[in-house]
Parts: structure tokens; sequence; C-alpha cells
């Protein structure tokens, strides 16, 4: 049987060893981010170009979009785009995509993809799946668009 001392030495003992857990979990429990560290754009940039030796047509534009390819049974999210109007120039075309950083989770994937397109009608487009910054992806990428065949009419 435990004597009134020996009680009074455990309770002490659970309170100490209860309060040590207790700080032990509040010092290893992430700090809450900052304003600026949050709010700190992530920036994707590379070219856009096509191996065909034709000038594009001056009312063409490029698009390029980052997206999260992360789900294979979804569609893709589409996180930043930039429309650049081809207004006679030629390729490469450059781009600059920003997302916010707390967007990215380093577990996800992420591709950026790009067409060309004049009105509705799709001229280049991707056949290849650009990764980027995760999965050790860097921040860029020279994507190779390819020429899409027009289907003849019906």
């Amino acid at each position: 049987m435990l004597s009134r001392r020996n009680v009074f030495l455990l309770a002490i003992a659970t309170g100490v060893a209860g309060a040590a857990l207790l700080s032990a979990c509040a010092a290893s429990s992430p700090s809450a981010p900052s304003a600026s560290a949050s709010a700190a754009p992530l920036v994707v940039s590379g070219t856009v170009s096509y191996r065909e030796r034709i000038a594009l047509d001056p009312a063409a534009e490029v698009r390029v979009q980052l997206l999260d390819v992360s789900r294979m049974d979804a569609p893709s999210v589409v996180l930043a785009e930039q429309r650049i109007r081809a207004d006679g120039r030629q390729p490469p075309f450059a781009y600059t995509l920003q997302v916010d950083a707390a967007r990215i989770d380093p577990r996800m994937r992420y591709a950026v993809a790009a067409r060309i397109v004049r009105g509705e009608q799709l001229l280049f487009i991707n056949d290849t799946q650009y990764s980027v910054l995760t999965q050790g992806q860097g921040p860029s990428a020279n994507l190779m668009l390819v020429r899409v065949t027009p289907t003849p009419p019906r």
C-alpha cells in the first residue's frame, strides 16, 4: 500500500512529466508562417517554341498554363496562366507564370502546358509533360510544341 508521502511524490512526478510533455509538443510544433512568407510568389519561366520552319500567323495567341497534375482521375487544376499575342513575332516566346507559394504542396506534381491557337483553331500543342517545382524538378521549362493536323471537313 502506498503511503501519503509516496502518493504525493507520484502526483508531483506525474505533473512534472505532463508539463515536460506539453512543453516539448509546443516547442516542436511549426510556427505560423509570416504574412510575407506566405505571400511570396513562386515564378515558373521558360520558352515556348516549335520545330516547323513556318511563320506564325500574326493573329495567333500562345497560352501557357501551370497545372496541378497530381490527380490521375480528375482534370488538372489551372494555377496560373499567361496569354501572349504573337503580333507578328516568331518563336521562341518567353513566358513567366507566378503562383502563391502557399498553393504548392511538395507532395503533389505540377506541370507547364502550352498551346498556340488562332481564334478557336488549335495550331500547336505540347505532347510531352513538362514537370516543374516538385519531385526534383526546378522552376523552369522550355516547351517544344508539335503541329496539330487539321481534321478534314465532313
